[in-house]
């Protein structure tokens, strides 16, 4: 196109004629620029206008055509039953979304994941089988490597069959098979082949009483009278999974714990034993919050966590030992360092602000020289901090407007101050000195602790002493005993120790005559009536922070951990096992201390003694301020001896500076009367001097 003209209509232009162009050579550039212009729209628009290509699966387990044999009779049902096509596009869609056939109307996909419907959202299609399973003949006569990309018969895609046509038709001969996997997509709705293992199955269990997780009640659930009186988190929540499977799994409960053949090879722990059990087939599974620990799982599988066990330094209560620095330190501690480094140079700044201000007042500055107002104002500022108060009487207004702004920061920080003390004082010492399990190993502590978690407490204190302990109901009775000093347990066996069951089961031992002789032997403490108290353990309380969480799970069969794992995480994510916790822990027995090494029934016999602060809480203060004090005796023993004032030792000021009393001269061994200045001191008049 050309136009020599403004406004003329662009006329085409002949390339060449007889060897010349008929364009001018402005007229070949705008050609060459619309060319480009051209050329780059094409660019653009070409690959917008070019359709995206089907997802028809993964190479080892494609989509099958619509036409493919293996659908045929699949699709003729699918039209008889109103959803003619049904998955039959031959490519992954999400064919459920929105499709009442399914029960999909009105699923909202922002429910996933954990949704009961978000099967509704994922994109999936009918496969072959025989493609989607690995062919391991087939993969290494094609000099393919097991799992290794590249080679179709090397991987495989999970699949199921299609159960739809013989649930809602009753013809089990139109078979057909689907996969979300080929499709990158979460099958959540299909189960059969996670159902299959367990499905009407009776499985063999162990079981043993633990905290609320599981423990016999005083009567047989009617609803569920497998479980003979057995309830608890535990039981309720796998009782939950069973019932996903159709047909239910049923039970037989043996409560006979681990076997004597078990118990031989790991005398030091029963649940291990247990273990054990179920690894060469004794039982299915054994129920109890047990912790997943490397030798237990190289016996056994277990379930997806239920939860986790937290584990603190347990020590005996006290004052702890504290060195005479970390005395002296306390008062100081409600700031850090760089906010008393903030505070000095406030009172700093406020001096020299009060000594220009008003360091003309000869009242509070009778002595004009720049030296000892320097001084004074220091005293001023920094005996006006520890007073919550100005000490000096300003007489100018840039004085006083001064001496508001220091009175406001005064009032912030002295009362910021007052109630961070009120807290550290308040606070109880650690227990027996023992800050954290860091400070016990470094002490040379021993720590008691179950013989079960060896292994991770090795890994995390190489260097500690360790005593072990067959079961953690033990390790109360061994500090009594002074086999060690401190212990590392789990919250649950403290709440144990604190609601007296280990005491209950201590004294029962020593009634039952074989473990201990006598109540001594088994430390069993008893009341007037001969019962078991509850507070016996109250003198041992958790110091420092967490140490190391090991997840709870259950042991089970090989063969049947992936169904119940999954039958578990249901459970989980419907928020079930959370509910039980809350439901069961009203059946725990309250505690019997008050976590500060008190028994509660002495805090509620007399309860201000917790609230009384011990004599150490103020001891670093009493000594800094009889240090301050004994310093300011020392320099009047120098003003008794010299006859002088420390100012004018210090040179600070001169004898005329100085307002003796008429009549009095230096003399070695005596003071001289101070007089105020002879305009009168404000000072002296407020206070009725």
């Amino acid at each position: 196109l050309s136009s020599n003209q403004e406004g003329q209509t662009p006329r085409l232009c002949d390339s060449r004629e007889g060897g010349r162009s008929l364009c001018s050579p402005v007229m070949r550039g705008n050609r060459a620029e619309a060319l480009v212009y051209v050329t780059l729209g094409c660019t653009l628009l070409l690959p917008m206008a070019a359709p995206q290509a089907a997802n028809t699966g993964a190479p080892e387990c494609p989509c099958i055509a619509p036409d493919s044999p293996l659908v045929a009779q699949a699709a003729e049902q699918f039209a008889i039953m109103g959803v003619p096509g049904y998955g039959l596009a031959g490519e992954c869609r999400a064919y459920d979304k929105d499709l009442a056939f399914s029960s999909c109307v009105g699923a909202l996909e922002s429910d996933c994941p954990g949704g009961e419907k978000c099967y509704c959202f994922e994109e999936w299609c009918y496969v072959d089988p025989a493609t989607c399973s690995m062919d391991r003949d087939k993969c290494r006569e094609t000099g393919g490597t097991l799992g290794v990309d590249g080679n179709v018969y090397c991987r495989e895609r999970e699949w199921e069959e299609s159960t739809i046509i013989k649930d809602r038709t009753g013809n089990s001969t139109a078979r057909s098979y689907y996969s979300y996997g080929t499709c990158g997509g979460l099958n959540t709705y299909g189960t059969t082949r996670v159902s299959e293992p367990v499905a009407g199955r009776h499985l063999k269990i162990k079981i043993v009483s633990s905290y609320y997780w599981s423990f016999q009640d005083s009567s047989v659930d009617p609803r569920a009278p497998q479980w003979l009186g057995w309830t608890g988190v535990l039981n309720k929540a796998l009782e939950d999974g069973f019932l996903r499977f159709s047909p239910a799994v049923n039970i037989t409960l043996d409560d006979s714990w681990s076997t004597a053949s078990s118990r031989k090879k790991f005398s030091s722990s029963s649940w291990t034993a247990c273990v054990l059990d179920v690894a060469v087939g004794n039982c299915d599974m054994c129920i109890g919050d047990f912790w997943i620990t490397p030798q237990r799982m190289n016996l056994a599988n277990f379930l997806t966590p239920f939860g986790n066990d937290n584990f603190y330094l347990i020590a005996p209560a006290g004052e702890p030992d504290e060195s005479l620095g970390a005395t002296l330190q306390k008062p100081f501690l409600p700031f850090s360092d760089s906010l008393w480094g903030v505070t000095l140079s406030f009172l700093i700044f406020s001096a020299v602000v009060m000594m220009v201000t008003d360091g003309h007042n000869v009242d509070d500055y009778h002595n004009q020289n720049i030296v000892s107002k320097v001084w004074k104002s220091l005293y001023f500022s920094f005996a006006g901090y520890v007073q919550g108060g100005s000490a000096n009487l300003p007489a100018s207004v840039p004085g006083r407007l001064a001496t508001v702004g220091f009175g406001f920061f005064v009032l912030i920080t002295v009362a910021s101050y007052t109630a961070n003390l009120a807290t550290i004082l308040v606070t109880k010492g650690s227990a027996a000195g023992l800050v954290s399990a860091e400070d016990a190993v470094e002490k040379g502590v021993k720590i008691c602790c179950s013989v079960v978690i060896e292994a991770q407490l090795r890994s995390l204190f190489p260097t500690a002493q360790f005593v072990f302990a067959e079961s953690t109901g033990d390790v109360p009775r061994m500090i009594s005993k002074g086999e060690c000093g401190a212990a590392i347990m789990q919250e649950t066996g403290i709440s144990n120790m604190h609601t007296g069951q280990y005491n209950t089961r201590d004294c029962g031992l020593a009634d039952e005559g074989e473990v201990f002789k006598s109540d001594e032997e088994a430390t069993c403490v008893r009341d007037n009536a001969g019962n078991p108290v509850t507070d016996r353990d109250c003198w041992l309380v958790k110091t420092g922070g967490l140490i190391m969480s090991v997840p709870l799970s259950v042991p089970v069969r090989s063969d049947l951990v992936q169904s119940l794992s999954w039958s578990m995480r249901k459970t989980l994510s419907d928020g079930k096992v959370d509910a039980y916790k809350a439901q069961f822990s009203q059946t725990l027995p309250p505690s019997s201390c008050t976590g500060d090494g008190v028994s509660l029934v002495e805090s509620i016999e007399n309860p201000l003694d917790n609230l009384r602060l011990p004599v150490t809480s103020m001891l670093g203060t009493t000594l800094i301020s009889i240090g301050i004090m004994c310093i300011a005796l020392m320099l009047s023993f120098v003003e008794i001896y010299t006859g002088k004032t420390v100012q004018q030792i210090a040179g600070c000021s001169k004898e005329e500076d100085i307002p003796f009393a008429e009549g009095t001269q230096a003399k070695k061994g005596t003071r001289r009367a101070l007089m105020p200045s002879a305009g009168g001191s404000k000072r002296n008049l407020m206070a009725g001097a």
